[in-house]
């Protein structure tokens, strides 16, 4: 029918747009927080953006279920202010049977968060730690960042560098401090730059420089200066592969009987319910009243979205910690949800039938 194509094509455009925005949002926030993990020498420069993507596939079920929740609410809640709904309620069409729009709408996108959720995050957290893994294995020069102090991870040498060229990865003005067998070495360098050989054997190479050899304490230090100084650099030890409960498949949970494998069960499953429930509960969230402000219905819309999301995580918590049936943590959010969208429907319905006899 009419109202139905008009109404999808509405959520859908409203809902392209809420995601759009949440997704530039994000991404900007992790994109600092990842600059500041690289300006602490916590991360490597070439990984920001592999990291970007792998954090923006974890949090993007919950901004499609924003999208959703908004996607939905921002049309009805027009149809309201322009007499729109009115006139489609009037016509014979009661608050309920705009479900099978809303539903047909939510229902692919729900299964779209439910894949992110159960197949794609896995996999994206299990590659993350790979990459870290092996971040942490390659060679020192990784480490180095300009304008900071960068520490080797056996602690034996330190590093620091004015500037760094990305395009050719030459450093000015190094400095490189290293204590091998109780003797301190300092390297002072105009330029330098990393290099790989056939073999896989990995090198500093400094260039213009001079070495100082000594004890701390002692006077007899010795001065080499050089116009090529090559320094091996050895893989540090990667150690045993990162697992958690975040990388395990469905299967694995499935069979997991633990208390932290039913907790990530329950919000794998929790979230693209949930966006389903609150694509809902946007029907009879989207009355506007004209003669009260048009922003109070979309706080209490906040409002219910921050505590189903709250008792999402609650109940997760409580299973977490066997305080909970795990069961009874994975119905009981939805249901008190499924309850508020009953006495919501049941509410505007008599309000509307109400003003419509008085009429």
């Amino acid at each position: 029918m009419l109202y139905r194509r008009a109404l999808t094509r509405e959520m859908g455009l409203a809902t392209g747009a809420v995601l759009t925005v949440l997704i530039a949002i994000a991404l900007v926030i992790l994109f600092i927080r990842l600059l500041g993990d690289v300006a602490r020498g916590e991360l490597a420069n070439q990984a920001v953006f592999a990291f970007l993507g792998f954090s923006l596939l974890y949090f993007l079920p919950v901004l499609m279920t924003i999208a959703l929740f908004a996607g939905v609410l921002l049309p009805l809640s027009r149809m309201w202010r322009d007499s729109e709904m009115v006139i489609w309620l009037n016509a014979g069409l009661s608050l309920t049977q705009w479900m099978r729009p809303v539903l047909t709408f939510a229902v692919p996108f729900s299964l779209v968060i439910l894949l992110l959720t159960l197949m794609l995050n896995p996999w994206a957290q299990t590659k993350k730690s790979e990459y870290r893994q092996d971040l942490r294995s390659r060679s020192e020069s990784a480490l180095i960042a300009p304008g900071l102090f960068a520490e080797s991870s056996a602690g034996q040498r330190v590093y620091y560098v004015e500037s760094l060229n990305p395009l050719t990865g030459i450093v000015r003005n190094v400095f490189m401090q290293s204590r091998i067998d109780g003797q301190l070495g300092l390297v002072v360098a105009r330029e330098g730059n990393h290099t790989q050989l056939p073999d896989g054997s990995r090198y500093l190479v400094f260039k213009d420089g001079r070495r100082y050899e000594g004890i701390p304490g002692q006077l007899d230090y010795r001065i080499v200066q050089f116009e090529r100084y090559w320094m091996r650099l050895d893989p540090a030890a990667a150690g045993g592969k990162e697992t958690g409960i975040r990388q395990a498949p469905p299967g694995e949970l499935i069979g997991d009987a633990s208390p932290s494998a039913r907790a990530e069960l329950l919000w794998r499953l929790g979230v693209p319910l949930s966006a389903l429930i609150l694509a809902v509960m946007a029907i009879p969230l989207s009355f506007v009243n004209t003669r009260a402000r048009r922003s109070y219905g979309l706080v209490i819309a906040l409002l219910l979205y921050f505590v189903y999301n709250n008792l999402l995580s609650l109940s997760q918590a409580w299973v977490a910690q066997d305080r909970l049936n795990p069961w009874l943590g994975m119905l009981s959010p939805h249901l008190l949800m499924l309850l508020a969208v009953a006495a919501l429907f049941y509410v505007r319905a008599r309000q509307y039938g109400t003003r419509r006899r008085r009429s």
